[in-house]
């Protein structure tokens, strides 16, 4: 498969990549349709050795893009880019500005056209990059932060040889009906916005009021009531964030990448597919790299129990589940706290992996917790 780059750099300059370009051709989904002329895009940091084998694939979430997870990779990081390369795609679906890529709905110009797709369907998109245009055959890890840890955790089932170590954080091994309840909602909020059109609204003229309120109904549940209580010290300042961060969503997201991302969302469940039928303790036994967990008992949106996180660290063979443990909920991987909890667990694994040693550091759950299968309190 033909790779280009966005723009010439040199080697020196490579520790963070331009744009890069992923031409995969035809993109056929588990469902039989296919995707024409299928073009991820993708940054990279770090210098991939010669070995090829100091690779980390790092996945964003639903609104993210390839940048989101930068935050985690640099020198002294929790990926730490003077000894890893990391890879960041624009994942199956992502509404890239970037003219080469043809992954969305909007970016292909098939808008409603474009066929449904799933986190498997993701998770092969991103194997045949890392495979095909990367020509890496082992990744010391795969990580990812909320759909990102979905697609993790489908990484895990899909292709257990192919890395060392997977890190989901935040992240759902099935959704719940929760999850499936608040989406519809938020979906129904744009669709009912007269501009929504069926979806296939003129690029100047999208449903921005729908899509603002429809993603802010999932936030509602992206935070917990802790961290609104401190964020906000009245009922005004609430309507004032309401009013302004819908506007700002509504300005800035694409709605039509956006609602089939989340339908990817509410289908996942990485033991639906075969040989698992549905068996998550099955799926979760077949998972052969060091699995650590990271979820967040304030989070409402992907709740660890409901969406079979705490299951995955019962059943998988080589598991440790870390709590972030943060009131910011869902968006407590980025808080302060979360930054030094996921780069300690991170660091501390990957050194292992170096080293040759098994296992991981520390107990398997948390110290606080009184029961191993659900959140205290």
């Amino acid at each position: 498969m033909a790779l280009t780059a966005a723009s010439g750099i040199s080697q020196a300059e490579a520790q963070t990549s331009s744009v890069q370009t992923c031409e995969l051709g035809d993109l056929r989904l588990e469902s039989g349709a296919v995707i024409p002329n299928a073009r991820m895009t993708y940054i990279t940091h770090g210098t991939l050795n010669a070995e090829r084998s100091n690779a980390i694939l790092s996945i964003h979430g639903l609104r993210g893009n390839r940048d989101a997870q930068s935050f985690l990779a640099g020198p002294g990081r929790a990926l730490d880019t003077t000894k890893y390369f990391v890879i960041q795609p624009d994942t199956l679906g992502v509404a890239s500005v970037d003219p080469n890529a043809t992954t969305s709905p909007t970016r292909s110009g098939m808008n409603m056209s474009f066929p449904r797709f799933t986190i498997r369907d993701m998770v092969q998109a991103e194997y045949r990059l890392i495979t095909e245009c990367l020509t890496i055959r082992h990744l010391v890890a795969v990580t990812g932060i909320s759909m990102g840890g979905n697609g993790a955790l489908q990484w895990a089932v899909s292709y257990p040889d192919f890395m060392d170590a997977v890190i989901p954080v935040v992240p759902m091994a099935r959704a719940s009906s929760q999850t499936a309840f608040i989406w519809e909602l938020a979906r129904q909020a744009i669709m009912l916005d007269p501009k929504w059109r069926d979806g296939d609204y003129p690029a100047d003229d999208p449903p921005r009021r729908g899509t603002g309120v429809g993603i802010n109904i999932q936030n509602a549940f992206g935070f917990s009531p802790e961290s609104l209580s401190e964020m906000y010290g009245d009922r005004a300042a609430v309507d004032r964030f309401v009013a302004t961060s819908s506007e700002q969503l509504g300005n800035t997201t694409q709605a039509r990448d956006w609602v089939y991302r989340t339908w990817a969302i509410v289908d996942h469940d990485i033991s639906a597919a075969p040989p698992f039928n549905g068996d998550l303790r099955a799926a979760a036994r077949s998972i052969k790299a060091r699995l650590l967990l990271i979820p967040n008992c304030f989070d409402q949106l992907h709740t660890p129990g409901a969406g079979g996180v705490m299951e995955l660290a019962a059943n998988a063979p080589n598991a440790k589940i870390v709590d972030i443990d943060d009131i910011l909920g869902h968006s407590g991987n980025s808080s302060p706290r979360g930054v030094t909890v996921i780069t300690a667990e991170v660091q501390s694994l990957l050194q292992r992996i170096a080293d040759g040693r098994q296992g991981f550091g520390g107990p398997s759950f948390p110290r606080h917790w009184t029961r191993a299968d659900r959140c205290p309190g």
